[in-house]
């Protein structure tokens, strides 16, 4: 008899509100396929990464926002995996996480911006969805 590979789920984790609808989000259709969800927080390296907004973390920090977001997908029936990385360019470390974990899909969050794409152009969610070789959900 062979086993068969588990459909897993890759979910960035920032501590924000959009991410942690992201991890409702994926927690669930995690629960649906019978999938594991890994939640990765990317640490960034250096200050930007052409996201002036995006701060780096300490270890602590970065582990305390995995620990919530963990505690809140198991809340909803997920089997969960924390993952802590860095990188400079937080949708391109999210990708190569997935990537190393044999990710079928991602979920990210996106914030509830209003106006034109061009509020988007330069989000995580969109780099993400553009450049992923998996399929994508972005969660609000």
């Amino acid at each position: 008899m062979t086993e068969t590979n588990p459909f897993v789920l890759v979910c960035g984790v920032d501590g924000s509100g959009h991410a942690a609808a992201a991890v409702r989000v994926a927690a669930e259709l995690a629960r649906a396929r019978g999938a594991r969800l890994a939640l990765v927080a990317v640490n960034p390296l250096s200050p930007g990464g052409g996201h002036p907004d995006i701060r780096g973390w300490t270890d602590a920090e970065q582990g305390a926002l995995l620990q919530a977001a963990a505690h809140e997908a198991r809340r909803l029936g997920a089997e969960v995996q924390c993952v802590a990385t860095q990188g400079r360019d937080p949708a391109d470390a999210l990708i190569a996480a997935a990537g190393e974990l044999g990710a079928d899909h991602i979920v990210v969050g996106t914030g509830d911006r209003k106006g034109l794409g061009e509020w988007l152009m330069g989000s995580v969610a969109q780099a993400v969805a553009a450049r992923a070789p998996v399929s994508v959900t972005i969660a609000r």
